[in-house]
């Protein structure tokens, strides 16, 4: 008994010592800065997924109601692809399909094209959900624009990116804007997926122009946005990994003493 309760006291300041040489993750450059009750841009101007010239206030009116604004870039390989289909199945369990969702790219590089190819992926996605039941798809639109537009809006909503690396153009919190029918911001929603009931409440205040409460944003920069928190967890793993062998070899041990012991 006293040599099990002296392993697992070593075994748990091995996973100690391994936590603490992991590097402490700097404060991330990519998150959202919530700006309830503030006003987009609506005179700016944007491409559709068709190549169209569009204000941001008729893409808002197409809706008839609340948007659902999502910002990212089409070619990202991460984070977009998954909070998109976190909406679409979202809204598919509320009962709201019929709601916009509008994408907008924040790299100015990318084409009407991009947005198309993505826009037909969103389609097939909301059609794959909607199965054989005769319910109206969302309304799925994906804009491109000049780096004023761009920069304007992100402003306006106060998200955050940078410039990434190889593996990734952008850096960028992932989340949902919920925008009133006349261009305010109602709500966020934090995230790559969503309660279908918390994505209802959010549209039907959107919908009647008030302004929801904060989002926890901790959760958000924790779950997804902690570019240095592979390094972290790549140390606590080791201190586990080297525990599970300890423990193996003491129970071989102690097999091999008792064997000895007859």
């Amino acid at each position: 008994m006293r040599s099990l309760l002296a392993l697992l006291l070593a075994l748990a300041h091995a996973a100690a010592f391994a936590q603490a040489l992991a590097p402490t993750p700097s404060a991330p450059a990519a998150a959202f800065t919530q700006h309830l009750g503030g006003e987009l841009p609506l005179d700016a101007f944007f491409t559709d997924s068709a190549g169209r010239a569009v204000r941001l206030a008729d893409e808002l009116a197409r809706a008839d109601g609340p948007t659902l604004l999502m910002l990212g870039y089409h070619r990202c390989p991460q984070l977009c692809g998954l909070a998109t289909q976190g909406v679409l199945e979202a809204l598919r369990q509320s009962g709201l399909s019929a709601a916009q969702v509008l994408f907008v790219s924040v790299d100015p590089s990318e084409t009407a094209a991009d947005a198309a190819d993505k826009r037909r992926a969103d389609l097939g996605y909301a059609r794959l959900l909607a199965g054989a039941q005769p319910v109206q798809l969302p309304a799925i639109e994906r804009l491109v624009g000049p780096p004023a537009s761009i920069a304007a809006l992100a402003r306006s909503v106060g998200f955050l990116y940078q410039p990434g690396d190889a593996a990734a153009r952008y850096s960028h919190p992932a989340g949902v804007v919920v925008v009133t029918p006349v261009g305010r911001v109602s709500r966020y929603l934090m995230g790559v997926r969503f309660d279908p009931a918390q994505l209802r409440t959010a549209l039907l205040d959107a919908r009647a122009g008030a302004v929801g409460p904060p989002s926890d944003r901790l959760a958000l920069l924790c779950a997804h946005f902690d570019p240095r928190a592979g390094a972290h967890s790549q140390a606590v793993m080791i201190g586990i990994r080297v525990a599970g062998i300890a423990a193996l070899a003491w129970v071989a041990a102690l097999a091999w003493r008792r064997r000895e012991a007859r």
